[in-house]
Formats: structure tokens, sequence, C-alpha cells
């Protein structure tokens, strides 16, 4: 009885992150709208210091010098469905900045900083959407969609010197051409967590793993939110789920609690195979769930963190497990608590925020997160 409780919970809290992880649904839930004029890539001359100086007066994202990418083109037309376009057999989020929740979102993760000056290390991670990284360059023009590089950019120059900042567009931006998103979902693949997580351990001066050193399984086909958003388009190729279990594998266990305040134990990445097609993501971290603690048995220095997430830390987080004792995680839309507090009664040496850009412009979210600051 309690599995099948389990897992009908696992399922809601997956539907419910189809709307929740940071998605534009509304404009009062957002603060912005779909007519915020767009900023188009690497179109600015301006030097850095005139730029920098525009962000100040405008509170608009300063301009990037463009770097060299691989470019991605596509002949097919783009087709509008609200706040998700899609374009051939890929669909894709548009993304507006808003500078009045960037500076919100910013000064939460600066108050925890502040709180835990001398005691925990502060990382933020802003992740890139597939529309900021994958979108084709032929197409930019055709769609209202912000520059994500200089969005990041003005995000993290509102943090105090105490956050440290790692920063993945340009990491996301020289692999854009392998399956670092999904086409049918607004989420990254476990290969595009992955080199996030190497970024984070270059930040951190930890050796990463090499992917050949995961065991890796398929979890079969996945139709996600965008497959939902574009009335069930069947131009949409879809999905495979993959997942790289962590090296320490055997050693590690998952606990975690529901919304209901059950406590459930699951493996870091459970049996994908099990679940509908709609719901594969849900293989990571068992789903979106309040709280959950993850020992690594193998480990006995003491190491631990907090992880502050919305659901696209979910495929994040299992490549962490090989690095510390114990990690807390914390879905900041349904956990009672504060992170300050939770950092401090474990002895956290580090306090890790992962957050999509999307749900720095939500005002709903960053409400929410700072209710747990």
């Amino acid at each position: 009885m309690k599995k099948g409780f389990a897992l009908f919970m696992v399922t809601v809290g997956c539907i419910i992150s189809i709307s929740a992880c940071g998605r534009n649904k509304t404009t009062e839930e957002t603060g912005s709208s779909d007519t915020v004029k767009e900023i188009t890539v690497g179109e600015s001359k301006k030097p850095a210091a005139s730029a920098e100086a525009e962000e100040k007066e405008t509170g608009s994202p300063a301009s990037v010098s463009p770097k060299s990418y691989d470019r991605i083109t596509s002949k097919a037309r783009v087709e509008s469905y609200g706040g998700t376009v899609k374009i051939g057999d890929s669909a894709y989020e548009l993304y507006n900045y808003v500078d009045s929740a960037a500076q919100n979102y910013a000064s939460v993760v600066n108050h925890v900083a502040s709180r835990l000056k001398g005691k925990a290390d502060v990382y933020d991670i802003v992740v890139p959407t597939s529309v900021g990284i994958t979108f084709p360059d032929n197409k930019t023009s055709k769609v209202n969609s912000s520059d994500q590089k200089k969005s990041i950019r003005s995000i993290y120059r509102k943090m105090n010197r105490q956050v440290k900042t790692v920063s993945l567009y340009d990491t996301l931006m020289s692999h854009r051409k392998e399956y670092i998103y999904f086409r049918t979902d607004h989420h990254w693949t476990d290969k595009g967590a992955y080199y996030a997580y190497r970024q984070f351990c270059e930040a951190k001066g930890l050796q990463s793993h090499e992917l050949s050193e995961y065991k890796q399984q398929d979890f079969g086909s996945f139709l996600g939110s965008f497959y939902l958003d574009t009335d069930h388009n069947k131009a949409l190729r879809k999905d495979k789920v993959k997942a790289y279990f962590p090296v320490d594998n055997a050693g590690i266990t998952m606990t975690y609690h529901d919304q209901n305040g059950g406590r459930y134990t699951s493996a870091v990445i459970a049996n994908g195979r099990k679940y509908s097609m709609q719901l594969k993501y849900c293989a990571f971290l068992a789903g979106d769930n309040p709280y959950t603690v993850i020992h690594n048995k193998k480990r006995k220095d003491g190491s631990s963190c907090v992880v502050v997430k919305e659901s696209y830390g979910n495929a994040f987080v299992p490549y962490l497990a090989d690095h510390y004792e114990k990690i807390y995680v914390i879905d900041y839309r349904y956990w009672k608590g504060s992170i300050s507090d939770l950092a401090k009664q474990h002895k956290a040496q580090d306090v890790i925020f992962i957050n999509n850009i999307s749900m720095t412009r939500n005002a709903y979210l960053i409400g929410k997160i700072a209710q747990i600051k």
C-alpha cells in the first residue's frame, strides 16, 4: 500500500512540475508579458565599459561580446503557441528578462550568503533554457526572447561577493549540437546536467568524473510539457530519457518526504521504465518532493551540502552524490523552513542554488523562495 501511495505522490509531483518549474504561464505570476522588447543575440558593438554603464543606467542586461560557437540553422517555419514556439521537430519556451524580478531573486541568495558568512560557501547556478542555447540562429529575429547570456550576467552582477556564481552559458553553448535539452519538454537532459556538474566541480575545486566512468541506462521514449503546450503536435520527435548513475551508486541511499508528510525511500535514480511516457523525468530524485536526504555511505569525511532547487535540479543532484557524505535537497515550492537554519543545523559546508533562468523572472516562484531564506 505504501509503495502504491508513494508512486501516486511522485506522479502528482511531476505533473505539478510541468507548470511549476519556472514556466511562463501568466503575466500575474511572472511579472512580465510576451510583449517585452526582444534583445538580439550578439548585435551590440559597444565596448565593455559603456555596456556596463548602460546596465547601471537602464537596469537592462549589458551587452556581451559574442563568442564563436557551432551554428544551428533550420529551414522550418516558427509556429507560435503563446509562450512556446515550435520549429520542425522541436519546441522551445520563450524567455523575457525582468530586472525587478532578477533583483528580488538575487536578494534572496545574498541574504542566505550573508547569514552563512564564515560558516558555508554559497553557490548560485542559473541554468539557461533551450531557447537560449539550441534555438536556431537564423530564427532568433522571428521570436521575442531575451538574450540569456546577457540576462545571466545581469543577474550575477546583482549578487554580493560572498556568492560564488557558476556560469553555464559558454559551457552549454560549446555542446549545443549535443543532446543536452529535450525537444518535447522544458527540462535539460541528464547529459546537459552533467556539463553543469563539471562546471560546478571546477568552481569548487573538485575532480569531476568522466562520462565513461558512469553506468548509463536508457529509460525509453518521453513526451513532455511542450507536447502538451503544442496541442499534442505529432511533428515533435519523441525524446529519450537516459540516466548516468553515480559512480558510488551501490552505497548511496535516499529518503524523501512528500507534501503530506509521508517518508519514503528510493534510489537516487529510479527505474524510469516503470513510469509512463509523460513522467520519465520523475526517475531523477523520485520527482519533486519538499525535502530529500541523500547519504553516500562510502564517504566518511563529514562533507555535506544543501541544494535549493526546482525540477531542473533533479537531474543535477545525483552527480553530487559521489562528492558529499550527505546532501539535503530542498524544493522551495513545497518545503517550509529556513535554508540558512537548515545549513547551520547540519553544518553544511556548501549551499547550492540551482534554478532555470525562467524561474528568475517568475514573481510567484521568487516569492516562494523568499519565504524560506
